[in-house]
């Protein structure tokens, strides 16, 4: 995840060299971002310690993390109707919802490819689902994982900021929020106009 947010960050050092401004920031309109910091420090706390060991987390963590997605769709389609056309926020969307799906379909987890994993961290690195108490947002991909296509088979290179197996999912959502977050500094948060007033 920050990998992903590092990525949309690169938006804001481009817009600047082009003639934005971090000034821009106070136009932007982002609507529903209570909800969006919820699913993020909900997904934040449910997959580290101590949450990620209890009881109720491991039975009830895959669904509540669907949840989360849910809620970001709804957020990002939120934002996507302030765009009359293509948006940061729609394409976004479309990367939470390939992400919710494949999630969805593999029991609340996402599933990884163990050859990408191993070209990431080296087939010798300490493996994931080695602690059958802890609560895991990944499993790894077998002969029965549906649409496995879009599960993490992405393996960053190695120059990348904590480079992380990713899905097309995850590419889709970290450029949308490059662009929006381009967008922004340029100036485009569409932010309403205040309402004109008409002298009679």
């Amino acid at each position: 995840m920050l990998g992903l947010l590092a990525v949309a960050l690169i938006g804001i050092p481009l817009a600047l060299a082009t003639g934005g401004s971090l000034g821009a920031w106070t136009r932007v309109r982002l609507e529903w971002a209570p909800l969006l910091m919820l699913a993020f420090a909900t997904e934040l706390l449910l997959y580290n310690p101590p949450v990620d060991h209890q009881a109720w987390a491991l039975a009830c963590g895959p669904l509540i993390w669907i949840a989360t997605k849910l809620a970001m769709l709804a957020v990002f389609l939120r934002n996507a109707r302030l765009y009359p056309r293509l948006s940061p926020w729609f394409v976004a969307a479309v990367g939470i919802t390939l992400n919710t799906l494949v999630i969805g379909l593999n029991g609340g987890h996402m599933p990884q490819s163990l050859a990408a994993r191993d070209a990431v961290w080296g087939p010798n690195a300490t493996q994931l689902w080695d602690q059958p108490d802890r609560l895991y947002n990944v499993a790894p991909m077998t002969d029965a994982t549906r649409l496995p296509w879009l599960g993490d088979v992405l393996a960053e290179p190695s120059w990348t900021l904590r480079p992380n197996v990713v899905s097309v999912g995850d590419l889709l959502l970290a450029f949308g929020m490059c662009w929006w977050a381009y967008g922004a500094t340029l100036g485009d948060g569409r932010k309403p106009p205040k309402p004109q007033t008409v002298s009679i």
